[in-house]
């Protein structure tokens, strides 16, 4: 039951995002879905969680919607303290 609704909100934030975009992009909806992976992507050592697929993000540049593409990727990151948390 749980999947079924962190599902629903992460395709609800997805659609948020997506349509507050700036500029028109080809396949944007992929592409904020991958920010928002890259954002949940952690490394766990020895206890010490350290995400680092948030900190890669913040090193890519990209030239279109770049305040969309950096939301979802801080989205990511909440979902994944959330996670953490939660387990």
């Amino acid at each position: 039951m749980y999947f079924i609704f962190w599902t629903l909100v992460l395709i609800g934030a997805v659609f948020l995002l997506y349509k507050n975009r700036e500029q028109d992009e080809d396949l944007l909806v992929l592409k904020l879905f991958g920010y928002y992976i890259l954002g949940a992507f952690y490394f766990n050592l020895n206890g010490l969680v350290i995400p680092l697929g948030f900190i890669v993000s913040l090193f890519l540049r990209p030239k279109e919607n770049k305040s969309v593409k950096r939301g979802a990727a801080i989205f990511g990151l909440v979902m994944m303290i959330i996670g953490y948390f939660v387990r």
